[in-house]
């Protein structure tokens, strides 16, 4: 059984988009890009909005401007064979940053997408409580990803 994951990621809108990074994912053991949002491991000792703000700026040279409002979170399993590998938390909150997105780290690339976008084009089995967020609201989400 591998480590828990605990994540904070920000939702940055800009009129009706929503910022997305690519990353590459091993899906249905393989490799696949995804379209996430900004944001991921919170480090040991460190508190969810230095995450969100450190991960924001990693991964698209933006600027968290004030503090982060929050959304949701997303409790889910990772199962793989049969057993669970690990559990995680992540907290999603909205946030307003300054600057223009550029990939940076270990991000391919950045996109402004609407909610249709997201739908149509986010299907990793953790984008479903982002989906469900965007389609109805709610602040308890709980997922699995069975491989």
């Amino acid at each position: 059984m591998g480590d828990d994951f605990l994540g904070a990621f920000a939702v940055v809108t800009r009129g009706d988009r929503y910022l997305l990074v690519a990353n590459n994912r091993r899906i249905d053991g393989r490799m696949q890009r995804t379209w996430d949002l900004p944001g991921g491991r919170v480090e040991a000792g460190e508190l969810l909005h230095e995450a969100l703000r450190r991960e924001l700026r990693e991964e698209t040279t933006m600027s968290m401007r004030g503090e982060p409002s929050f959304l949701f979170v997303q409790e889910g399993e990772r199962v793989q064979g049969g057993e669970r590998q690990y559990a995680w938390r992540s907290f999603f909150f909205a946030v307003e940053a300054d600057g223009e997105p550029a990939a940076a780290h270990e991000v391919h690339d950045v996109r402004w997408m609407t909610a249709a976008e997201v739908e149509a084009d986010c299907h990793a089995p953790y984008h479903d409580s982002f989906r469900e967020w965007l389609r109805s609201g709610g602040a308890l989400f709980v997922s699995r990803w069975v491989d």
